[in-house]
């Protein structure tokens, strides 16, 4: 899955349907997120899946309760 700043939207993927991730890492246009690390969420188990939400209403709750210092954050994301 590829992270993208909303602004930078290519037309396909405007008209595509719209999924979100939220966390509280810093993550660039282009970055994958994978499965196989470290989750930040919970007891921080190596995480199976890669979450993500088609309601940013769902990614919004994803960042408020992902682990970390940092500021929640929610990416435009590509599966």
């Amino acid at each position: 899955m590829e992270a993208s700043k909303t602004g930078d939207l290519t037309a396909e993927q405007e008209q595509s349907p719209v999924f979100y991730h939220g966390t509280r890492a810093t993550l660039e246009k282009g970055d994958q997120i994978i499965p196989g690390y470290s989750s930040n969420y919970g007891k921080r188990k190596k995480a199976a899946y890669v979450y993500f939400s088609a309601t940013l209403d769902a990614a919004i709750w994803g960042a408020e309760l992902a682990q970390g210092e940092g500021k929640g954050r929610i990416y435009v994301v590509q599966p």
